[in-house]
């Protein structure tokens, strides 16, 4: 059957999903990207989306011969697009639930995300913890929302394969892990500091940097040697040459 009405109730519940609220509400999430949801088969799809060209081509048969036929949604070209937050999309869209799990690890190297509000940013960082295989990534309450889809597109299939957690400031320190700051003053070399096993770097906020809060309780100090005519990073470019220096 073919959903051709946008009052169609599951329409709407699947639209809703591109909300924020909603999405923490079901706790479901969408992938936009075909070769993310290819990468991604060894998690289980809650639903896929198509458009009715998409279907009619049979353009995704790789990836809906091992989907529940239960699972999988037809609409009408003309209000599929309303399902989509890409400008254009492929045709197909796949919602899965929550990956980010409780933070139980006794060692290992972390990044800590203190207020990273830039989803682009959130997901190249992700995409680059995967690339250099980082032990995880731990975001704070207040980063933006790991689920928004722009999030989801930049990090590709990283999202899937990167340990995620989510974890307040003050549960941070009081973990048994040396927190490092990014700091010009009084730090070290990300060439010269010598990383441990339980090693966790918080990256600070696009605007504002690391909070006051983390400053004071961080144990060590880095900086990234830069040329003079630079003040500073972005912040997914810093996540990255540090998470290389950590893994290298």
């Amino acid at each position: 059957m073919i959903i051709t009405s946008k009052n169609n109730d599951t329409y709407k519940f699947l639209k809703s999903l591109k909300e924020k609220k909603y999405r923490q509400e079901h706790r479901l999430f969408m992938v936009e990207k075909p070769v993310v949801i290819e990468e991604a088969s060894e998690c289980e799809v809650e639903y896929i989306a198509l458009s009715e060209f998409s279907y009619k081509e049979n353009k995704f048969e790789n990836i809906l011969k091992d989907i529940d036929k239960d699972k999988i949604l037809i609409f009408s070209d003309k209000i599929f697009d309303g399902l989509c937050d890409a400008k254009t999309s492929p045709g197909i869209i796949a919602y899965y639930k929550e990956i980010h799990r409780e933070f139980n690890e006794k060692n290992g190297k972390f990044l800590y995300l203190d207020d990273i509000r830039e989803p682009g940013n959130l997901g190249g960082i992700i995409r680059s913890a995967d690339a250099f295989k980082l032990d995880g990534v731990i975001i704070s309450e207040n980063s933006c929302d790991l689920y928004n889809p722009k999030t989801v597109r930049s990090s590709m299939s990283s999202i899937f394969k990167v340990p995620i957690y989510f974890m307040s400031r003050e549960s941070l320190v009081n973990l048994d892990f040396n927190i490092i700051a990014t700091s010009l003053d009084n730090s070290t070399s990300t060439r010269d500091y010598e990383f441990k096993d339980k090693d966790i770097v918080v990256i600070g906020n696009e605007a504002k940097g690391i909070s006051n809060f983390l400053m004071s309780h961080a144990n060590s100090f880095l900086n990234i040697p830069i040329s003079e005519n630079v003040d500073s990073l972005n912040a997914n470019v810093a996540a990255s040459i540090i998470i290389y220096e950590m893994m290298k």
